[in-house]
């Protein structure tokens, strides 16, 4: 008797909560509108874009003089005695090691370019969540889905959308010549 009344308990509390969560309201942000309407955000990615094109300038000057080593080396390979060829060869190996180790402190998970990324991207996107976790809870939205970052997005009601209100918070205007379309 009392394993049925058990049974039926859990039924309920089971109906229950899907029922509660089936209520948690929701809405949507676009991350790629309201970063491209923060001029900061647009400062520090040209300033990110520099940054990155001078690292990259420095490896390339690496790779230059590695090829034209190896040039050389090819061109006067035939004259140079065993022991000289030996002595080449590992200098052009020195030197490309060296590229290959430029490249990782540059361009690698915690280079120099990511440690910029992360001093001028990272405190604009953490302002930006947390004024949407502010909608969230002045909504009484249970999910805010960022619809630039999901490729699955087929529809969404606009009037869900909370971009706009995101970019009033952090005092920006939120009218532009698309908007006006």
């Amino acid at each position: 008797m009392a394993g049925w009344k058990t049974g039926i308990i859990f039924v309920l509390l089971w109906v229950t909560a899907s029922f509660v969560q089936g209520q948690s309201r929701y809405a949507f942000v676009n991350m790629e509108y309201i970063l491209e309407h923060i001029p900061e955000y647009a400062k520090a990615r040209v300033e990110l874009d520099e940054y990155a094109e001078k690292l990259q300038a420095a490896v390339d000057e690496v790779y230059e003089e590695i090829s034209e080593l190896q040039s050389k080396y090819n061109s006067e390979k035939v004259f140079l005695t065993p022991n000289l060829r030996e002595q080449r060869e590992k200098e052009i190996a020195g030197k490309e090691n060296k590229a290959r180790l430029l490249q990782q402190q540059y361009f690698g998970p915690e280079g120099l370019l990511f440690q910029k990324r992360e001093e001028l991207i990272k405190p604009i996107q953490e302002e930006v969540l947390e004024v949407i976790q502010d909608v969230a809870k002045e909504g009484n939205f249970g999910h805010i889905i960022d619809v630039s970052a999901d490729n699955s997005t087929v529809y969404y009601d606009s009037k869900l959308d909370r971009s706009k209100n995101v970019l009033r918070k952090l005092g920006y205007s939120t009218t532009d010549a698309a908007d006006a379309e």
